[in-house]
């Protein structure tokens, strides 16, 4: 495989904005212009780009409309993979997307070969969750795709990254769960899989996974600020994407920062995050 450059975006959380008391804490839709407008000035220009979930704020059909306009008119004229997140909805994408997905009833799975690489699109979003599992059925896909092009690296995309720490059940919400990431490790293993591109946590994070490289981005909606999680999340103003470049030699990624303040725009404490869970869990 020669050098192959890409682009990751994620968390983008569009929105039509018409929802009193949502928490929307910035225009998303001017800050995806802006990363397209940035991506259109790269010099080599990417040969794909990632969509790594959180397309939308809250999956509703008019607000991937928006996303897809925007595609339209502004995206650079490369292929474009999509995954869905926590705050996508199935019936809301396949609405706006049946070229891509007709069964809102299943995971959105999806692989393709370009450039050399084998991405693998990985839905690990589940309906009225937060964190990340996955359904019946995705390990055996996983396991046919991974089968698939031997010869080629592997780069996979989901929304949610492997869980790093299964000392700390509490976080599960934030990452894949125990299970779930296990699941991925054994199926993964000995294979050729040169990197995990993830969001869902705001924030720019590399892990070194079982000698899997795993890359968050902190996407287009706010940046969580790493210095005091204790128990709360501060979400600041900040926003961003990062460019991958895919060598014989391994994977590195560059973030590449919106201008940003990092003024306190939301926080988020913990104990209502674990009420939210705890309901959903006495709900079902």
């Amino acid at each position: 495989m020669t050098d192959l450059t890409f682009v990751h975006i994620t968390d983008l959380h569009i929105s039509t904005q018409d929802v009193e008391g949502e928490m929307l804490l910035g225009d998303t839709t001017a800050v995806l212009k802006r990363t397209f407008s940035e991506i259109r000035r790269m010099n080599p220009a990417p040969q794909f780009i990632v969509a790594s979930g959180d397309l939308t704020n809250r999956g509703d059909a008019a607000s991937y409309e928006i996303l897809k306009s925007v595609i339209a008119a502004e995206a650079p004229d490369v292929p474009l993979f999509l995954a869905l997140g926590n705050h996508d909805s199935r019936e809301g994408f396949c609405a706006a997307y049946p070229d891509l997905h007709g069964d809102p009833s299943k995971p959105y799975d999806h692989d393709a070969v370009t450039g050399g690489l084998h991405v693998i699109v990985m839905d690990s979003s589940v309906p009225r969750q937060i964190g990340g599992y996955w359904e019946e059925g995705q390990i055996d896909w996983l396991k046919a795709r991974l089968a698939a092009h031997l010869d080629l690296p592997k780069l996979l995309v989901m929304h949610h990254a492997p869980m790093v720490d299964p000392s700390r059940p509490d976080l599960a919400w934030e990452s894949l769960s125990e299970s779930a990431t296990e699941a991925l490790r054994e199926t993964i293993a000995g294979h050729n899989v040169i990197g995990i591109l993830s969001g869902h946590v705001h924030l720019d994070r590399v892990s070194h996974w079982y000698g899997v490289p795993v890359f968050i981005g902190a996407g287009h909606h706010a940046a969580t600020d790493p210095l005091d999680l204790s128990e709360h999340m501060d979400m600041l103003d900040g926003t961003g994407f990062a460019i991958g470049t895919a060598r014989p030699s391994g994977l590195t990624v560059t973030y590449v920062p919106h201008p940003q303040k990092r003024e306190l725009r939301h926080r988020l404490e913990f104990e209502v995050i674990r009420q939210h869970l705890a309901a959903m869990d006495a709900a079902e």
